[in-house]
């Protein structure tokens, strides 16, 4: 508490020449609308606007709106009214901040889709995930009691991106199975899958392990409770959300651990019947039910489509004797052999081919003055692979952050969560008609 202390006490001392800077533009436009000077009244506006963008890009907006609200003098709210435009203009504030910090690259392979290795898991394990758009605005309520609104959205507490926690996501995938008919209280396969809490001793964590999901823009909400009598609206509230549009990854693990030593034939059968029920979950808690704030009020669904030029859709499950009937092979195009020399181990393009072309490469000019010194070839072939890793690098990459080992499983891609349920009761009619090893 001390440190926020400390914190605040310096963000106040930076800001204190604007505050009187603001206190007096405020006075200036008191007195410009009494003499119904306009030319001062404008004036006196712009100025206050550029004080508080000034603010804005210097400061945390929430410690400078609680401050202000201590002056009566210097309108807290037209502040916040900034801030609010400025919300709205720059959507993708978040996403902008990690390339200031140059931590793009850090976020999307460390924080925006995990990478599991499931032969080091137990036998039956599997891995779900899939890009998903927002069909509506996602919101949430984080508790942060200093903000500048009183609807901030839950955020993590490294880089202040917006987010779904793991408990988020396991509540509403159980919400949505129990809409389904599907109880804890009465069901052995959601009390495997979700856990139970029977005392110290007794309990059992679930099979289901979900994984956060970050996004890169924000916006806001406007809610305007009605009247019944008048019917017209009263005292709008304001909601930070993730906007329509934004995408997100979401990531769920299943490790059958409680099978462990089990005969293969029953981890086969569970396995299967398991990832049935969630995919049915899963398509309804996307598309129907929601899995925001104030889903019964239509926030927080996604898109059917869950195409991805970078990652595809896939689902990975560590078992033998099974085939997806249904499916799109998860295929990754691979470069041609002429293109290793520009990628090192990792699917990174090496520094010393990095300029200022399209796709972070070197350009024409760049590539014929220092291309071949460094072992390139051609600049015909050069061209060839930048737009082969224009469009397949990221995927590339990807594939070889993931591992090797998961080529072993069955695997399938897919480009929408229509048909999910579909394909994963063809795997097990699949299996039950072949056998399991």
């Amino acid at each position: 508490m001390s440190k926020f202390y400390d914190f605040t006490v310096h963000i106040v001392g930076e800001i204190q020449s604007d505050v009187q800077s603001l206190v007096q533009q405020a006075d200036n436009l008191e007195k410009a609308r009494k003499s119904k000077d306009r030319n001062a009244r404008q004036e006196a506006e712009k100025e206050i606007e550029e004080i508080h963008q000034r603010m804005l890009k210097g400061a945390d907006a929430s410690i400078v709106y609680l401050f202000l609200t201590t002056i009566p003098e210097a309108n807290a709210d037209g502040f916040r009214s900034t801030w609010q435009k400025d919300t709205l203009a720059h959507k993708d504030k978040p996403l902008q901040q990690l390339r200031d910090w140059k931590l793009e690259d850090f976020y999307k392979s460390a924080f925006e889709q995990p990478k599991i290795d499931l032969s080091l898991l137990p036998f039956g394990a599997w891995f779900l995930q899939f890009t998903f758009t927002l069909a509506k605005p996602y919101i949430s309520k984080d508790d942060n009691p200093f903000y500048i609104i009183d609807n901030p959205i839950v955020r993590d507490k490294v880089f202040r991106l917006p987010m779904i926690r793991p408990t988020s996501w396991k509540g509403n995938l159980y919400a949505a199975l129990w809409q389904l008919g599907h109880d804890k209280q009465d069901d052995a396969q959601m009390q495997r899958l979700f856990g139970e809490t029977r005392g110290e001793e007794s309990g059992q964590a679930g099979r289901l392990y979900f994984y956060p999901t970050f996004f890169t823009q924000t916006g806001l909400e406007i809610i305007n409770p009605h009247d019944r009598k008048r019917r017209v609206g009263k005292n709008p509230i304001l909601f930070e959300c993730v906007p329509a549009g934004a995408q997100g990854t979401f990531s769920l693990l299943y490790v059958p651990f409680d099978l462990i030593g089990e005969p293969k034939s029953k981890i086969h059968t569970q396995a299967l019947a398991d990832l049935q029920l969630v995919a049915e979950g899963i398509k309804e808690m996307m598309l129907t039910y929601g899995f925001s704030a104030k889903r019964t009020s239509g926030f927080g669904v996604a898109q059917d489509s869950v195409k991805s030029e970078t990652e595809p859709a896939r689902l990975v499950i560590k078992l033998t004797g099974v085939t997806f009937s249904q499916a799109n092979p998860l295929s990754v195009q691979q470069p041609d052999v002429e293109f290793q020399k520009y990628l090192d181990e990792n699917g990174q393009v090496k520094t010393v081919f990095k300029g200022s072309g399209e796709g972070g490469l070197m350009s024409n000019n760049e590539y014929k003055q220092t291309g071949a010194q460094h072992g390139g070839g051609s600049l015909s072939e050069f061209k060839k692979f930048r737009d082969w890793y224009i469009q397949y690098g990221e995927q590339w990459k990807n594939s070889l952050q993931r591992g090797q080992t998961r080529s072993e499983y069955p695997q399938t891609s897919f480009d929408s969560l229509s048909p999910l349920v579909e394909l994963c009761q063809n795997l097990q009619n699949n299996a039950t008609n072949g056998g399991a090893a």
